[in-house]
C-alpha cells in the first residue's frame, strides 16, 4: 500500500533521518494532537488479495509493543448517522430539483421551448389515444431524441432543453390520456 495525500491532511511527518527511503517516506497526516490519521491506497494486486483474502495487516515499525492504533475502510471525518445521510441526501435531491425547476422556469417564456413541449404533449395525447399512454409518452421522447439528433447533423442547435421540455410535454398528457380512455373508451 502506499501513502497518498487527502484534503483534511494538516501536517506531513517526515522519515527519520535514520531509514533509507526504500525504507520510509513522508507521511500526509490529519492531527488533533491526541491522533494521528493518515490515509493509503492498496494497489490493484492488494486490492484481488483483500477481496479474495478479506484481511489486512497492519505493521509499525518500533520498539517491542505496539501503539493504540485503528485500520478502517471508511472515512474516519465524516461519520453521519442513517438518518444524518438520507437527510442530507434528500437535501441534494431538493437542490437538484430546484434548480431543474428554476431552468424551466427561466427558459419558459422562449418560443422553441413552449413549441417542443405543445408537439410533446401533442404526439403523447394522440398515440396514448390511440394505442396506450406509454405508446404516446415513449413516441413524444423518440421524437425529441430524433429532434436533437437532426440538428446535430448542422440542421440546428443542438440543446438539452428542447428535448427536455418536448419530454416534459409528453408527460404532462398522461393523465389526460388516462382521463379521456376513462370517459371515452
Amino acid at each position: 500500500m502506499k501513502p497518498i495525500n487527502f484534503k483534511e491532511a494538516t501536517k506531513v511527518l517526515q522519515k527519520p533521518s535514520t531509514m533509507t527511503d526504500a525504507e520510509c517516506a513522508s507521511l500526509h497526516v490529519w492531527s488533533d494532537g491526541k491522533q494521528c490519521v493518515s490515509c493509503w491506497k492498496p494497489s490493484v494486486w492488494e486490492r484481488v488479495r483483500i477481496l479474495f483474502g478479506g484481511k489486512v495487516y497492519l505493521g509499525v515499525k518500533g520498539g517491542g509493543t505496539q501503539p493504540p492504533v485503528f485500520v478502517t475502510g471508511e472515512s474516519p471525518f465524516n461519520r453521519l448517522s442513517v438518518t444524518a445521510s438520507i437527510i442530507a441526501y434528500l437535501g441534494v435531491v431538493v437542490h437538484y430539483i430546484a434548480t431543474a425547476i428554476k431552468m424551466v422556469w427561466n427558459n419558459i417564456n422562449d418560443e422553441k421551448k413552449r413549441t417542443n413541449f405543445m408537439c410533446g404533449f401533442i404526439m403523447s395525447i394522440v398515440l396514448g389515444m390511440w394505442f396506450h399512454p406509454a405508446v404516446g409518452f415513449f413516441s413524444g421522447m423518440l421524437a425529441a431524441a430524433f429532434q436533437e439528433w437532426w440538428e446535430s447533423k448542422g440542421h440546428g442547435k443542438i440543446e438539452f432543453l428542447d428535448f427536455f421540455f418536448s419530454v416534459i410535454g409528453a408527460a404532462f398528457a398522461i393523465p389526460f390520456v388516462l382521463l379521456l380512455n376513462f370517459l371515452f373508451m
